[in-house]
């Protein structure tokens, strides 16, 4: 399934969340199991010491009671030491504390017991286990991979949701656009047709500005919508800049009227070699995104210095807190004001295209937009 900006953004937010509350479950439930393992392995080393301490002292009880033999199981590691502290027997040499009952040191599980109670000479016993610590770390290990593997089941159970989740919306925006796509088709006609009969008309009255100013504004749209779903056909050329944003600004002569708007111009040649559709297309969402945002009898100022554009109006809505989601899709800096919020996307697509440069800045209420062509 392709998935869009939005829709990937959406499944990395949910898995991102959905992954935190996993591993944080997983690592608490690991903790807790290990530890519940290793209090086990404790208590059950503990039973068989304290076993082997008990085996030792009976039989050198019956062998000083009963006159029987006296041994020692060879795979015991045992010491044995009389009331003076002297060793008596061993089958090992490690330094230990003096302690009665269950410890850890380096690793090795001892314990200590005076159940032979003197007999044979034998005050204390002492018996180790040092496959301890492996046997901990086995637990460890085997911990770790549990939890790797239930990370990693949960990890394609979380994809298989996510995306489970996202198919209807998917379906919902595939149904969109293929509407939207229909729609400038259709659209096609009827444009044109009326754009063409309007550039016949020779009225100058208010009511011939306003039609023809809202024929250029739905002509505008198409345009957009059209960009949008099916591309242009690239016939690169050299362009001169200036002279493209003299032409627009010309063409929006009866918005700026209309909304009283002072437009400051400092433009300096800069030619490039690009699609004259594509340019005009960036060039005009980013005058119309200002006049459309500028607040009325404000001024707008375009500069074009060293081929670098700098649109720039009074911006007196509330700005998001990252000023490029703007040039996100569908993404409007106010709702109050008309507008799909695609102009700045096509902004963005057209500059990505050629490797131009764009950035938007927010200094004193005054909001720039800045294309830097080379």
């Amino acid at each position: 399934m392709n998935l869009s900006f939005l829709e990937k953004r959406a499944l990395r937010r949910f898995l991102l969340v959905y992954f935190a509350a996993t591993i944080l479950t997983i690592a608490a439930f690991t903790l807790l199991l290990y530890k519940m393992e290793v209090q086990k392995l404790q208590e059950y080393t503990t039973t068989k010491l304290h076993d082997q301490a008990t085996t030792i002292a009976f039989r050198a009880i019956d062998a000083q009671m009963l006159g029987k033999s006296f041994f020692i199981d060879t795979k015991t590691q045992y010491r044995l030491i009389d009331s003076q502290g002297n060793i008596l027997q061993d089958n090992f040499s490690t330094q230990i504390p003096r302690r009665i009952g269950f410890f850890i040191q380096n690793g090795c599980a001892y314990y200590t017991s005076k159940a032979a109670k003197g007999h044979l000479g034998i005050d204390i016993i002492i018996v180790r286990d040092c496959s301890y610590a492996e046997q901990k770390r086995q637990i460890l290990y085997k911990n770790v991979l549990i939890a790797l593997i239930s990370f990693l089941l949960l990890l394609g159970v979380g994809w298989y949701l996510g995306r489970l989740f996202l198919e209807p919306m998917k379906r919902g925006i595939e149904e969109l656009d293929r509407f939207i796509k229909d729609s400038t088709h259709e659209l096609n006609t009827p444009v044109t047709a009326m754009m063409l009969a309007l550039s016949k008309i020779k009225d100058s009255s208010r009511y011939a500005k306003i039609t023809k100013m809202s024929a250029l504004r739905i002509s505008k749209i198409y345009e957009d919508l059209t960009y949008l779903n099916f591309g242009s056909e690239e016939t690169t050329q050299k362009i001169d800049i200036a002279q493209t944003i003299e032409e627009l600004v010309e063409l929006f002569a009866l918005a700026i009227e209309q909304k009283e708007l002072n437009v400051k111009k400092s433009l300096a040649s800069c030619t490039i070699e690009a699609d004259p559709k594509e340019m005009e297309l960036l060039i005009k969402n980013l005058i119309d995104n200002a006049i459309k945002y500028a607040p009325a009898r404000s001024t707008v100022t375009i500069s074009l210095q060293g081929c670098t554009l700098q649109i720039s109006n009074l911006f007196e809505g509330k700005a998001p807190k990252n000023l490029h989601t703007l040039f996100e899709r569908y993404r409007r800096a106010d709702r109050s004001t008309g507008g799909f919020g695609i102009g700045l996307s096509i902004v963005k697509s057209v500059c990505e295209k050629y490797g131009f440069h764009y950035d938007v800045r927010l200094v004193d209420r005054s909001i720039t937009f800045r294309i830097a062509f080379s």
